[in-house]
């Protein structure tokens, strides 16, 4: 329930208001609890002018900046729900994703003016508002709202059920699915991570993971303005600055994916004073043996975490003084969660048994946007199937063992095979296609296309790279393209067994 007494926005106004919340490095802007009390509640009064309502969505399709968290205290109070958009999708994407979701306003930064300007042109129900120069001569600017709307406070009680975020990740059909996260969730979230990462007023924590996926906003950075902390907001990840910001500005905490891990290693952080930091988060991808050594050895205190955008960031903890002992493993479910492994048949099973694993507990969402069919299946019992195997041991220590699905992740970027399939498929001349993940030193897995060709019709392969390139955001582009060697292998029901073409063509 959001009133004026559980808003811990309108609280650290009221208790510190002088205190940092956000800082940008690369444009030194810095807000104060009490300025984004302020500007958030011109912004409620500014986006209800606009026509938005309780239950509305609010679009953003912009990079990391102060204004997302603008836009999510409003939507918080207004009873909206926040819908941060990809940037990195292509605007066909983009545009299946808004006309399923029906936003009632599209906020957007100047990078992605091109792409908001595209998106408005056929949606006259979507008011488009600019963080800079407007796409189009009907659109508004954000300052320019803000500065004419009222400051006054009208708190209203939302329930723990209001929807808050709408969160968009892509499914095993290829197509993007909207997670309905209430206001529950977020509360619950930022509940779990602050017992589990011990975060306090004090901490300075760094956010460089784009702010549309669960792990750059609900990881670190809402727990951490929940916590009354400060939010270190960069534009994007750069393995020297980041380095340099660390030390510079005392940073206490922060995540990334593997990936990231490296580049951190290799822009040299001997060289660097990192004392300041007691929790590296990694998330994303399992982190190799090698990168846990390299970070371990240095004496960093490195974990592992495990989430979802369905039931959040941060569903494991691992206490610091267990890394070494419990190495490689994510830890034990988070203080109000609760994990088990079942069976096929859904049966639960024991210590150092494999199966799928499941959640439960207040920080799980409501299911997927107008997607009951999906939003069953993922939860029919009060127990979410995560699509992911896993064991724990006679300590409850959970090790993920494996996904369940086709999906891979490449770059910290989840990829599901079916979509890119989809559009290999309307490429001409192709007759069957499967995309599978191979390992990759820098990004941890990248697709392989394995095409098979139509009778008597070659397949030029740098035109088929294209035509994806032209489809699907660059992360999920295929690496490689390879002619099959015949058919593809199938088992008895015609379905195409994806080990065996990673085996046959995967290196």
């Amino acid at each position: 329930m959001l009133t004026g007494h559980s808003d811990f926005i309108a609280q650290w106004a009221l208790t510190d208001p002088s205190r940092i919340a956000l800082s940008e490095v690369e444009t030194g802007r810095t807000l104060r609890y009490g300025q984004l009390n302020e500007r958030a509640w011109r912004l409620v009064h500014a986006l209800a002018a606009q026509g938005v309502q309780p239950g509305d969505r609010v679009a953003l399709i912009a990079r990391n900046g102060i204004e997302t968290f603008e836009l999510v205290v409003a939507c918080l109070r207004l009873g909206a729900a926040f819908t941060p958009l990809n940037w990195r999708l292509a605007v066909p994407e983009l545009a299946d994703i808004v006309d399923r979701c029906h936003p009632k306003a599209l906020v957007y930064d100047q990078a992605s003016r091109e792409a908001a300007g595209a998106l408005l042109e056929t949606r006259q129900g979507t008011r488009g508002v600019a963080l800079g120069e407007p796409a189009r001569a009907g659109d508004h600017r954000y300052e320019d709202l803000l500065q004419r709307a009222s400051a006054t406070p009208d708190f209203q009680c939302r329930g723990p059920e209001q929807l808050a975020m709408l969160l968009y990740t892509s499914g095993t059909t290829g197509k993007p699915k909207g997670v309905m996260v209430p206001h529950r969730q977020v509360f619950w979230n930022a509940v779990n991570t602050v017992f589990a990462c011990d975060l306090n007023p004090n901490d300075r924590v760094l956010a460089f993971l784009p702010l549309f996926h669960t792990g750059g906003l609900n990881c670190l950075a809402t727990p951490t303005l929940y916590r009354g902390g400060t939010v270190v907001l960069m534009g994007g990840f750069d393995p020297v600055l980041s380095l340099k910001v660390i030390e510079q500005q005392r940073i206490t905490a922060t995540v990334a994916v593997p990936t990231m891990y490296h580049m951190l290693l290799d822009a040299g952080v001997d060289t660097h004073d990192l004392s300041s930091v007691h929790t590296w988060l990694s998330g994303g991808a399992a982190a190799p043996e090698p990168l846990l050594d390299a970070w371990l050895d240095r004496g960093f205190t490195f974990r592992q975490g495990y989430g979802m955008t369905e039931v959040g960031p941060n569903c494991f903890s691992l206490p610091p003084h267990m890394i070494h002992l419990k190495r490689g493993t994510v830890g034990q479910p988070i203080l109000h969660a609760q994990a088990a492994v079942f069976d096929e048949a859904d049966r639960m099973l024991g210590v150092g048994e494999v199966g799928e694993l499941r959640l439960a507990g207040p920080h799980v969402c409501q299911g997927y946007w107008d997607d009951p069919e999906n939003s069953h299946a993922a939860n029919p019992d009060g127990w979410f199937r995560t699509g992911d195997y896993a064991q724990f041991d006679a300590q409850g220590f959970f090790r993920i063992s494996g996904r369940k699905k086709d999906m891979f992740i490449s770059g910290g970027e989840n990829v599901y095979p079916a979509e890119i399939e989809n559009v290999v498929l309307g490429f001409e001349g192709v007759d069957e296609v499967a995309v599978v993940g191979e390992a990759d030193a820098k990004w941890g897995e990248v697709g392989v296309a394995v095409i098979v060709p139509r009778p008597g019709r070659p397949v030029d392969l740098a035109a088929l790279e294209a035509h994806c390139r032209g489809s699907l955001a660059k992360f999920k582009v295929p690496k490689r393209f390879v002619l099959a060697d015949g058919a593809l292998p199938k088992n008895a029901s015609g379905k195409v067994i994806k080990p065996e073409v990673k085996r046959l063509y995967g290196r």
